[in-house]
Parts: C-alpha cells; sequence; structure tokens
C-alpha cells in the first residue's frame, strides 16, 4: 500500500477540461410563477446603475409550453421549448451571461398555461 500523499498539479493546466471558476458567488435567485399568457413581461429589474449577470436558468410547466427570455429592446437571448407534460429545463451556464447596466430581462410564452421560472445571478 502506498503511503505516499500526491498533490494533482494537472487539475490547473490540463487544456482539455480547465477549471471553471467565477468571480462572485451566485447570490440572487428569482423565482416567478405565471398561470396565463406572459408577453414581454419584467422578471429581473437590476439596481439602478447595475447590471445582471445571469449564472443559471430554471423552468418547469405542468403541460408543453414555449418560454423566451429577453433582454433590452425584447431581444430574445434564450428560448426554452418544454415538448412534453411536467417536463423540466435547467442549465447552469460555465460563464455569466452578462447584460448592460440597467437591461432588464423579460419573459414571453407562447400558451396559456402554468410556467415556473427561476433565475440565478448576480448584480455587479
Amino acid at each position: 500500500m502506498d503511503k505516499t500523499a500526491r498533490i494533482n498539479h494537472s487539475v490547473f493546466n490540463d487544456e482539455a477540461s480547465p477549471l471553471f471558476t467565477r468571480e462572485q458567488a451566485s447570490d440572487t435567485i428569482i423565482f416567478n410563477a405565471f398561470s396565463t399568457m406572459q408577453t414581454n413581461t419584467p422578471i429581473w429589474l437590476p439596481a439602478a446603475g447595475k447590471r445582471i449577470c445571469l449564472t443559471a436558468v430554471q423552468t418547469s410547466a405542468p403541460a408543453a409550453i414555449t418560454v423566451i427570455l429577453s433582454r433590452a429592446g425584447n431581444a430574445s437571448f434564450l428560448s426554452i421549448v418544454l415538448t412534453t407534460a411536467l417536463a423540466t429545463y435547467s442549465e447552469s451556464f460555465p460563464s455569466p451571461v452578462r447584460f448592460t447596466a440597467d437591461e432588464i430581462i423579460s419573459l414571453t410564452t407562447t400558451a396559456e398555461g402554468t410556467v415556473n421560472i427561476t433565475l440565478i445571478g448576480y448584480e455587479v
């Protein structure tokens, strides 16, 4: 039995799978639930002069629905298509999606029905 301790220096130097780090912890969690069709509904309004750094998104719905997240000017940046009953979607971004100062995140749904959405990130 080998009793020597070894340090794995390749964790920080591996080109195939580098170590990802984040500047700040994701300390803001925004949860919304909607039961009617939404059109460009603001769901995250940053504090004055701050910008959103989105690190993850989760959504679920009891029926098939499409959820579209948009930024300023109703420019879509993420479409989530839930195709089956009780479908869920979750994504954690390796690098934060950065918005400009005072830019909001809004939501549009393509049909009537309940949808739950959680945004995770921080403001700088």
